[in-house]
């Protein structure tokens, strides 16, 4: 059809564009409040807030568009993104430190990636209408815009200050509003037979409760993962904090830009050849693996002295981060049955979801009571005690 042409290239620009805006609400949310004077444990509760209403908006605002005659997926995301920018342009204005600052971020922040899940449900809908997506690539062009992104925005604060966020805000949730607009609409009846299926198979789906009974056995490495994840994001949400231990200086922000392309570009090669690397070694082998480098990795981090042991730990993502990710995938496809798999999937991409509300929580409080490296250290003890129960839940799936 000729409202599909070139619908791959469309589809890639719009994941290039969002997730370059995801990287700043992601990546920077804790330097902007912190240099707008909030206190670290106030900060913590704030960025957990952003995480909470998120992960209910999407519950909320997906029933709702299943509901819709009139809202669809592409609607809501052109929405969120306009809310966004005009949010941002807000908190141009506020004088630093102002309370309402805390409502806009929350909100603002929460718009600019609240429709990530439904920008992956277009791509189902327009497969549904007999579209060829490929996903993997456009997916992969994202992740390499977030470190594109998360660089060039460390670089632009480096030279402009915390001013330059809610104009990097405005100006790509613009770019990804008009790139939305850009995507052809499938027919209302296709839209709606997509959306009726994924309503049978979630009715169809146990109930927690009788989910963990039925598969007890991956109970242990689900806590593993949340244990895991909770390190990773207590250092990816307070990097500054950690980087201004090393360097003490007004560069912290360009050095968490590196920082944060290194980590999200090693990564593409590993997740790119990762059906490979499955050919040599087994999934339970991986997630091994995976489990012992971040214990390596964060290690490295507590351990550092100056800024290239830091990026050198940065570098042991491609062997942690991007092996745990698609790993635990394949790890539910393997151990869940195939009428369960929905909610496996479900569960298993929640434990990154808990891991990083708990580090928002609980980190904000543990900076603003002990040092950096007794937070890190906790981070590494969380992190190996994640890798012991990786083990012993693998050998008890194994037994």
């Amino acid at each position: 059809m000729k409202k599909y042409k070139n619908l791959n290239l469309k589809y890639a620009l719009v994941n290039i564009s969002f997730l370059m805006l995801v990287c700043a609400t992601a990546g920077y949310a804790y330097n902007y409040l912190s240099k707008n004077g909030f206190p670290d444990s106030a900060i913590g509760i704030i960025i957990a807030l952003i995480s909470v209403c998120g992960v209910v908006g999407q519950t909320i605002f997906g029933d709702v568009i299943d509901r819709s005659e009139k809202l669809d997926e592409k609607t809501f995301i052109s929405i969120s993104m306009i809310v966004c920018a005009a949010l941002a342009v807000l908190l141009m204005i506020l004088p630093e430190g102002n309370f309402l600052i805390v409502p806009l971020v929350i909100v603002g922040f929460t718009s600019a990636s609240i429709g990530m899940p439904f920008l992956n449900s277009m791509a189902f809908i327009y497969e549904k209408d007999g579209q060829k997506i490929n996903y993997g690539l456009c997916r992969g062009l994202g992740s390499g815009a977030y470190a594109v992104g998360s660089a060039l925005l460390g670089q632009l604060w480096a030279s402009f200050g915390k001013g330059i966020l809610p104009i990097y805000l405005i100006v790509l949730s613009l770019i990804t509003f008009l790139l939305v607009r850009i995507m052809p609409t499938p027919a209302k009846d296709i839209v709606k037979e997509a959306e009726a299926e994924e309503a049978v198979e979630q009715k169809q789906q146990l109930s927690y409760g009788a989910f963990f009974k039925k598969y007890n056995k991956v109970v242990i490495i689900v806590v593993s993962l949340i244990l895991i994840y909770f390190a990773h994001m207590i250092i990816n949400t307070y990097m500054a904090k950690v980087i201004g231990n090393i360097i003490n200086s007004d560069d912290v922000e360009s050095v968490q830009g590196t920082a944060m392309f290194i980590q999200a570009m090693v990564e593409l090669p590993t997740m790119f050849a990762f059906s490979l690397l499955l050919k040599k070694l087994s999934i339970n082998k991986l997630l091994i693996i995976a489990t012992v480098f971040y214990t390596i990795k964060h290690a490295l981090i507590l351990i550092s002295g100056n800024i290239g042991m830091l990026y050198a730990a940065m570098i042991l993502q491609m062997l942690s981060y991007a092996i745990l990710v698609p790993g635990s995938v394949y790890f539910a496809n393997e151990n869940i049955e195939p009428e369960d798999r929905n909610k496996g999937q479900a569960i298993f991409g929640a434990t990154a979801t808990v891991g990083g509300l708990l580090a928002s929580a609980v980190g904000g409080t543990l900076f603003s009571i002990m040092s950096v490296k007794g937070v890190l250290t906790i981070g590494l003890i969380a992190t190996a005690l994640g890798m012991f129960l990786m083990f012993v839940g693998i050998k008890r799936i194994e037994a």
